[in-house]
């Protein structure tokens, strides 16, 4: 309902109390929404897409959401592999499903992988308050047919820009993949609760193990062992230095054994989308 409009409140009172409200609000009546402490109400500053959908997410049963369309990679410590492995699941997803893929990390590596250089998240910040797709369309890098790249060096996006970004990816392809930065980052708890699948990478040396035991991992999160098996792993990377190496050198998609374990999790996440 749009409390701009002067029956709007009226009208919307006719519908059952148990049914969600999405309210469009000045930010005064939006002080006032949340002086009341109606949880119930979800409040956004505009009637654009990229302001309601997310809403619409939240106030929908959770039964209701029938595929995954946001898979974000992260993990509580760094060197696990999960940029090569982010690259690698984007490219086999896109073979047949159009994949965005956003680098939160502010380093390039995701674009140095699939061989692009992204346009910094720069060009996004100063949308922070009406961030819509087109934005992002614009900004994106295209790195093969089905397979665009948003954000590069050298900085990573605020907070609130990633989370309208990852809003604003899913009206612009069938699935959005985020490499993220660690657990404990302000992105990262951002994006992984906007987020239909976690994947938390994780080495099985004690530290590593001590670092994800003492993190706060989703609890549907698949955690998955990088180079060896780790407690309640989902899926484990095989150790493969030479596929690793070969890849290197033509930054292209890794095949070995550790292709194959790819190959299984890409498959794995395209039926979690359809």
């Amino acid at each position: 309902m749009d409390l701009r409009l002067a029956d709007a409140a009226a009208r919307a009172a006719a519908f059952p109390a148990d049914v969600p409200r999405i309210v469009i609000a000045t930010p005064e009546q939006a002080g006032l929404l949340a002086a009341l402490g109606n949880d119930r109400t979800l409040v956004a500053a505009s009637t654009d897409a990229a302001a309601i959908g997310p809403l619409v997410a939240r106030a929908l049963p959770h039964a209701v959401r029938k595929r995954t369309s946001v898979v974000t990679l992260t993990s509580a410590r760094g060197g696990t592999g999960r940029t090569l492995c982010a690259a690698n699941l984007a490219r086999r997803l896109a073979a047949d499903r159009t994949v965005v893929a956003l680098d939160a990390t502010g380093t390039g590596a995701l674009g140095w992988w699939l061989g692009v250089d992204a346009r910094p998240w720069s060009e996004l910040e100063s949308l922070a308050g009406e961030l819509r797709p087109e934005h992002v369309e614009l900004v994106a890098t295209t790195v093969a047919p089905r397979l665009s790249l948003v954000g590069g060096a050298p900085v990573p996006p605020s907070a609130d820009v990633l989370a309208m970004t990852i809003a604003a990816a899913r009206e612009l392809g069938d699935l959005v993949l985020v490499d993220l930065p660690l657990l404990p980052d302000e992105r990262a708890r951002v994006a992984t609760a906007r987020s239909d699948r976690v994947l938390v990478l994780a080495y099985a040396d004690a530290a590593s193990r001590a670092a994800l035991a003492s993190a706060d991992v989703p609890a549907a999160a698949w955690v998955i062992g990088s180079q060896g098996r780790v407690d309640d792993a989902f899926r484990v990377l095989p150790h493969d230095e030479e596929a690793v190496a070969s890849a290197l050198g033509r930054r292209g998609a890794i095949g070995g054994a550790l292709g194959r374990a790819y190959d299984e999790l890409a498959e794995l996440l395209a039926i979690d989308a359809t």
